[in-house]
């Protein structure tokens, strides 16, 4: 028997993120318009962060039925993402997609608040939030001076997160400044180079990941914040990765006219 949620909590999950999915990564519109005119296409689904039946993922058994397929046991999702979070349930904790919830119920709140910046000069003023956004050490150090690997993963994660969603947060997850995501860019160019600098981030975090699991490097000193890469290429690839990235958001950073931000990196020589 599956504690499923009512219809009235599916419309409240849906509503309170603006019908977007709650991952921060993603934040697709799960709802729009059909062929027909009073046809609506619905992609979303209210997704149980404690499974609905035992034996389903997270499934938390000292939890009554009633809270179960309550609304605080819910989250809005695209059928992707509803995908993502049941097949790798170590990965998508309970606490992990609580978090997703409430900052996507933030920045829903967020979207609706009046915008000051006048049309003409809105992706000017866009582009200068998320110049801001890569302003962190992150983008400035070469791999083998970064502090924990943990950290740097961390920022990385911020980074798209606030290019898909305009939300900067610090470290503990305060709200540091807030602006559009980049989906609201009207210039189809800047949107594509931005969309690509998303897919290299996203691209940095598995191979960090992947990395680790290989042991392709090592970790010493007190705490273990000091790392040493054994491939040198693959250290060679991170930085080169992020010195494109930068090369990209400073192209779009000469056409509106502002400075742009460089990776102060030298090439290796062996």
């Amino acid at each position: 028997m599956r504690d499923d949620f009512s219809q009235s909590v599916k419309d409240l999950l849906g509503n309170r993120v603006g019908w977007k999915c709650s991952n921060p990564n993603c934040r697709k519109p799960t709802r729009g318009a059909g062929v027909e005119k009073t046809n609506i296409i619905n992609i979303g689904v209210a997704a149980h962060i404690t499974a609905a039946s035992k034996g389903g993922p997270r499934y938390d058994e000292n939890i009554t039925v009633q809270e179960r397929k309550s609304f605080e046991n819910g989250i809005w999702l695209c059928q992707s993402c509803s995908k993502l979070i049941d097949s790798d349930e170590i990965r998508y904790t309970v606490d992990k997609l609580k978090r997703w919830k409430d900052i996507s119920e933030q920045i829903a709140v967020l979207e609706l608040e009046d915008v000051t910046v006048l049309k003409n000069d809105k992706d000017a003023e866009l582009i200068r939030f998320y110049v801001q956004c890569f302003d962190r050490p992150a983008f400035r150090d070469r791999i083998c001076m970064e502090g924990r690997m943990e950290d740097f993963d961390k920022a990385i994660e911020d980074t798209i997160i606030a290019l898909n969603t305009g939300v900067l947060r610090t470290r503990d997850g305060s709200i540091l400044k807030k602006s559009e995501g980049k989906s609201i860019i009207a210039s189809p160019v800047w949107r594509e180079k931005l969309d690509t600098i998303c897919d290299m981030l996203v691209a940095l975090r598995k191979r960090l990941k992947i990395a680790k699991k290989e042991g392709a490097y090592s970790t010493y000193g007190e705490g273990e914040v000091m790392y040493c890469f054994y491939d040198r290429n693959l250290e060679e690839w991170f930085d080169f990765t992020r010195e494109e990235i930068l090369k990209i958001l400073s192209s779009v950073c000469e056409e509106i006219g502002i400075h742009g931000l460089y990776f102060p990196r030298e090439p290796h020589k062996w």
